[in-house]
């Protein structure tokens, strides 16, 4: 396969892009957020690239479960698909193993596990990069909330493009969820 060929089939997989960047986008900021918080409330003298890494270790293993989880998921999805065709087909289990059909199933559990994990992995960066290269606190903060948001919306676009659903009303939606998970974490950051 070529490369805009795995470009377009890794687009193709729509679901797996937006849970995995969402993922990381507010999750990743959640922590960088809250860590953000803990050190600022503290008095502590962390520097930035400290919250940055601690958001980007948090998006490694995001991206990581992410990835393992889509694997079992669809692998049990896929099998239970495969055992369905054998049994109204009339065959024995086992009997559509290394066919087309079962080749065809094994990508696409392997293409939803690398989505997942690395629309994860991408996402986090947004988050944490502010943190890596600028060292005034408040500084980092705010862009990090601003590139968080203006992701979201390019999320939100995104998905609505591809739902063909209002591309205002998804970008809001995601907005919304992005607001709401960073008062939380602000919340719980700026409460020690």
């Amino acid at each position: 396969m070529n490369i805009r060929g795995f470009i377009t089939e890794y687009l193709n997989m729509s679901r797996y892009v937006a849970l995995g960047t969402l993922d990381g986008i507010l999750a990743v900021m959640g922590v960088t957020l809250a860590a953000s918080g803990v050190a600022s409330a503290g008095g502590l003298e962390i520097p930035n690239y400290i919250i940055g890494l601690t958001g980007l270790s948090g998006g490694i293993a995001l991206a990581l479960s992410n990835s393992f989880g889509s694997f079992i998921g669809e692998r049990s999805e896929e099998v239970r698909n495969i055992r369905e065709l054998e049994e109204k087909m009339m065959l024995d289990e086992g009997k559509l193993d290394d066919t087309l059909i079962h080749q065809q199933a094994k990508r696409r559990i392997y293409m939803s596990m690398f989505t997942h994990g690395f629309s994860s992995f991408i996402g986090s960066f947004v988050p944490v990069m502010p943190f890596l290269l600028i060292a005034d606190r408040l500084t980092a903060t705010i862009t990090t909330v601003i590139l968080c948001f203006t992701a979201l919306i390019i999320l939100g676009i995104y998905l609505g493009k591809v739902s063909r659903e209002s591309l205002l009303r998804t970008s809001v939606e995601i907005v919304l969820i992005g607001i709401l998970i960073s008062v939380v974490s602000f919340l719980i950051g700026g409460s020690h």
